[in-house]
């Protein structure tokens, strides 16, 4: 078994103190003074760049709390990116599949990940988007053509609704369902939806006409209930193209 050089196992030592000094102690040559501002500024490299990410996350913890979160995130989670911007990535990773402090309210997770999707929306590059002009007709028997940055999201938790006033203990009864998409102002926007408009939109993304969408959805229906459906369904269609998810049809 080959050995590590001497200089690479204090270089080891080093980062592990860095990442968990609490931990980890420091390597003997090491000024404990000059580590420490290392120490400081790794911490600080992390929490600007996750607090700007996760605000309410970091308001519903308090300082105290926050503050524990990342020193266990730094000294835990292996980092798979060198780059600054997918620090919250990984963050949002760490979450959902490495922690495992009971304390933490179960919701915590699926918030980090709502919050972090606007971000992943905002920066996400395309090509300038036109918004069609569309009839009731069109919106109803064309292929729609959704904006090019979107995201349908379901949750276990009303994480739109989660904010430092308002931390709920169980979950509801319905998933949350939420339209998140990028429109032509290039502004992030969230649409909470129920979950029949979250079908027809799955739907709709998979190359439905509302029309076929609506008639799968209501196969079982009378045709009065049908009927009824249609007109539900023109209406929520009328209010994602003025809000900006819809915005032509495919003519191919």
């Amino acid at each position: 078994m080959t050995s590590i050089p001497a200089f690479q196992e204090l270089q080891r030592q080093f980062l592990a103190h860095l990442r968990n000094p609490e931990q980890q102690p420091l390597p003997t040559g090491f000024d404990q003074q000059g580590a420490a501002i290392y120490v400081d500024l790794l911490y600080n490299k992390f929490n600007d760049s996750l607090t700007t990410c996760f605000p309410v996350t970091n308001a519903i913890l308090g300082e105290t709390a926050w503050q524990q979160l990342l020193k266990d995130f730094i000294a835990e989670h292996r980092c798979l990116s060198p780059y600054y911007r997918q620090i919250p990535d990984e963050f949002v990773q760490y979450l959902q599949n490495e922690r495992q402090v009971t304390d933490d309210s179960p919701f915590l997770p699926e918030l980090a990940h709502f919050e972090w999707i606007e971000l992943v929306l905002s920066i996400a590059e395309v090509a300038p988007m036109v918004t069609e002009t569309l009839s009731d007709k069109q919106l109803m028997e064309a292929v729609l053509v959704f904006a090019p940055v979107i995201k349908l999201l379901h949750y276990v938790w009303p994480v739109q609704q989660i904010n430092p006033a308002y931390q709920t203990k169980e979950p509801p009864s319905v998933a949350t369902h939420i339209l998140g998409f990028r429109d032509a102002a290039d502004q992030v926007q969230f649409i909470a939806l129920n979950p029949a408009t979250a079908s027809l939109v799955f739907q709709l993304q998979n190359q439905y006409t509302a029309k076929q969408a609506l008639q799968e959805l209501g196969k079982n229906l009378t045709p009065s209930e049908l009927f009824n459906l249609m007109l539900f369904g023109k209406d929520i269609l009328a209010d994602l193209y003025r809000q900006g998810a819809i915005i032509g049809i495919n003519t191919n």
